[in-house]
C-alpha cells in the first residue's frame, strides 16, 4: 500500500464515534491554529466567560501539521490526541464560541479516579479510549478538590481538564 502514497487516517470506529461525541457536545467549534509545539499543532477557540482576568478555552492538540498559523478548521475535522477545556490567564484574540452545557446525553459517562497528587487527579473512562486529568486549582486540599467518581461532562465543565487519547 505504501507505493500508492501515505495512509492519512485509519478507520477506528471506537475513536471516530468518540470524536463525534465531543464535537456534538461542544457544538463543533471553529478552531484556530495558534502554534506548533514540538511534534504537535495547537488549535484553540474561546468560549464565553464572565471572568475578570481569565478566559475559557477549548484546545485541541493534533499531530504536527504543516498548515499555516491562524488557519481555521472545525473540531470535527481535527484528529486530536489531546482535547482540553481550560481557564487561562492568556488572552487570545479569538472569536467566542458558544454551546449549551448539558447534564445528560451521550457524554454523561462515568469516570473513575485512578490517581491523585498535589497538582492533579487522573481518571479513566471504561466506555471511551481516553484518560482525563483534572488540574487542581485550590491549594491545601490534599487532592480532595474532585470526587473519586464523576462524569465526562462534569470533567469538561470544570475548565481545568486535559483529555488524552489512549493509544
Amino acid at each position: 500500500m505504501a507505493k500508492y502514497g501515505e495512509l492519512l487516517h485509519t478507520y477506528d470506529p471506537e475513536k471516530d464515534n468518540m470524536y463525534k461525541l465531543f464535537c456534538n457536545y461542544l457544538n463543533n467549534p471553529t478552531m484556530t491554529k495558534i502554534k506548533d509545539v514540538e511534534s504537535f499543532s495547537m488549535y484553540m477557540t474561546k468560549t464565553y466567560c464572565m471572568l475578570n482576568n481569565q478566559c475559557r478555552y477549548i484546545i485541541a492538540f493534533v499531530e504536527y501539521d504543516n498548515l499555516a498559523i491562524q488557519s481555521k478548521h472545525q473540531l470535527v475535522d481535527l484528529r486530536w490526541v489531546s482535547l482540553q477545556t481550560r481557564t487561562l490567564d492568556d488572552m487570545h484574540n479569538l472569536p467566542a464560541h458558544s454551546y449549551i452545557p448539558k447534564r445528560g446525553g451521550e457524554l454523561a459517562i462515568e469516570i473513575n479516579r485512578i490517581s491523585k497528587n498535589a497538582n492533579n487527579s487522573t481518571y479513566v473512562c471504561p466506555n471511551l479510549p481516553i484518560t482525563i486529568t483534572l488540574l487542581h486549582t485550590k491549594k491545601n486540599l490534599n487532592g480532595m478538590e474532585y470526587q473519586d467518581k464523576g462524569s465526562v461532562i462534569a470533567a469538561i465543565e470544570t475548565y481545568q481538564t486535559i483529555i488524552t487519547m489512549n493509544k
